[in-house]
C-alpha cells in the first residue's frame, strides 16, 4: 500500500468537520489559562497563591472528565458538547472578574472542570461517525486543528494581552460559544444507546476490562514523560545557560513539525496495528526527552525534540482510536473520558514527579525507561488486543 492511497483529507465525515472547524476555533481563542499566571504575578500574587490556583483548575479538569464522560453516554453528545461549551464560557468570565484568592481558585477549579466536560463527548462523536478505519487519522487532525490554533493564538494574544486582560477573556469565551454554535448548527441531536442493564455499565464495565486498563495505564506512563516538556526541559535547558528564548523557540519547532507532517505521517502509518503504532510512539517520546540529558546546546535539544515530536503525533492519533476500538457500543463517552483523564492526571502530577526526580538526577533516565516499558508492553499486549 503506499501513502497515495490513503487520503490526507477525504473520507471524513461531515460531522467531524464540524468537530474540526470548532476546535480550530476554539483553540484560537484559547487565550485566557496560558496568561493567567503571568496576569496573576502582575496583580501581586505569590508563586505559591498561583500555584493554588492552578492547581485548581487542573483538580477541575480531573473531575470533569468522568462527569462529561457520563453525560455524553447518558444524555448525548450534542448536548453535553454544547452545554459544556457554554458552561466554558461562563466560567471564563466568573474567572476574569474574579479578585481574591478564593475566588480565583474556585472559578478556576470551575473553569477545568467544564473544559473537562465537553473533551470527552467531542471525542465519543468522532468515535461515533468515524470509520474505524479512519479513527487515527480523524483524531490525528484534530490534534493538527489544536496546534495550528495554538500557534495563532499565542501571537494574537500577546498583541492583545499590552491591552488588558479583559480582551483575552472576552475572545476565549466568544470562542467557546462560537463552538456551540457550529455543534448546534452541524450536529444533528442524538439518542443515546440503549444499553443491556443485566451488565455492568459506565466505569464499572471499563475498569473490569483488563486489556482497557492496561492500555489506559501506558496511556499514563507516556504523557507523564510527555508533560516533561513543560517542566523538565526549561529547567535542563536553564541550567545549560540557555536563554528563556530558546526554549520558546523548541516549542516553536515542535508546533511547526505537527503543523508540517501529521497529517503525512499519520494517513501513512495508519496501515499499521493501532498498539504496535503506540508502542512506537511511547518509545520515541522516552528517546527524546532521555536526549534532553547529555544535550547542552540548543540544537542538541532541537534534535531531540524532533524525536520526542514524533512520538506526541504517533500517540495523539492511535491512543484515541485504540480505546475506540476496545469500547463496547454506547459506551465511546466513558471510555474516552478515562482515556482523557490520564492526560490531565499527568498534567497535574508531572511537575511535583518531574521535580523529585530532577532533583535526584535521575529525571532522562526515569524517561528512558518508561520508553521502554511501553514499548515491551505493547508488544506483551499485542495478543491480548488482537482477540477483541
Amino acid at each position: 500500500m503506499t501513502l497515495t492511497r490513503r487520503p490526507l483529507f477525504g473520507g471524513l465525515p461531515r460531522v467531524f468537520w464540524v468537530l474540526f472547524g470548532g476546535q480550530l476555533v476554539n483553540r484560537f481563542g484559547a487565550m485566557v489559562l496560558p496568561f493567567l499566571a503571568t496576569t496573576l504575578v502582575a496583580r501581586g500574587f505569590s508563586a505559591a497563591q498561583i500555584g493554588l490556583v492552578m492547581s485548581a483548575c487542573g483538580l477541575g479538569r480531573l473531575a470533569g472528565q468522568p462527569v462529561g464522560g457520563l453525560l455524553a453516554d447518558r444524555v448525548g453528545r450534542r448536548a453535553t458538547l454544547i452545554g459544556g461549551l457554554v458552561a466554558t464560557s461562563a466560567c471564563l468570565v466568573a474567572l476574569g472578574a474574579a479578585r481574591g484568592l478564593p475566588a480565583l481558585a474556585v472559578t478556576a477549579g470551575a473553569l477545568g472542570a467544564a473544559g473537562g466536560i465537553y473533551h470527552p463527548a467531542a471525542a465519543a462523536l468522532v468515535a461515533d461517525t468515524v470509520p474505524a478505519e479512519a479513527r487515527p487519522r480523524a483524531f490525528g487532525m484534530l490534534h493538527w486543528a489544536f496546534n495550528i490554533g495554538a500557534a495563532l493564538s499565542g501571537v494574537a494574544a500577546g498583541l492583545l494581552l499590552a491591552h488588558g486582560y479583559w480582551l483575552l477573556v472576552a475572545v476565549d469565551a466568544a470562542a467557546n460559544l462560537a463552538f456551540a454554535v457550529i455543534v448546534a448548527a452541524g450536529v444533528r441531536p442524538d439518542r443515546p444507546v440503549a444499553r443491556d442493564r443485566r451488565r455492568p455499565a459506565g466505569y464499572r464495565r471499563a475498569l473490569r476490562d483488563r486489556v482497557v486498563v492496561a492500555v489506559l495505564a501506558l496511556s499514563l506512563l507516556g504523557k507523564l514523560v510527555y508533560e516533561q516538556q513543560r517542566f523538565g526541559l526549561p529547567l535542563a535547558m536553564a541550567a545549560d545557560g540557555l536563554p528563556g528564548s530558546a526554549y520558546g523557540l523548541l516549542i516553536t519547532l515542535n508546533a511547526g513539525l505537527i503543523v508540517l507532517v501529521q497529517p503525512v505521517l499519520v494517513a501513512w502509518t495508519s496501515r499499521f496495528p493501532r498498539l504496535a503504532m503506540l508502542g512506537v510512539s511511547w518509545v520515541l517520546i522516552g528517546a527524546g526527552f532521555a536526549l534532553s540529558g547529555p544535550a547542552a546546546a540548543a540544537w542538541q535539544y532541537a534534535l531531540a525534540a524532533v524525536v520526542w515530536t514524533a512520538g506526541e503525533i504517533g500517540m495523539a492519533g492511535f491512543g484515541a482510536a485504540l480505546v475506540a476500538d476496545l469500547t463496547p457500543e454506547g459506551a465511546h463517552g466513558t471510555y474516552q473520558a478515562l482515556y482523557g483523564w490520564t492526560g490531565a492526571l499527568a498534567a497535574l502530577v508531572a511537575p511535583s514527579a518531574g521535580a523529585a526526580l530532577y532533583d535526584g538526577g535521575a529525571l532522562w533516565w526515569a524517561c528512558a525507561v518508561a520508553g521502554a516499558l511501553g514499548g515491551l508492553s505493547a508488544v506483551l499486549l499485542a495478543p491480548a488486543v488482537r482477540r477483541r
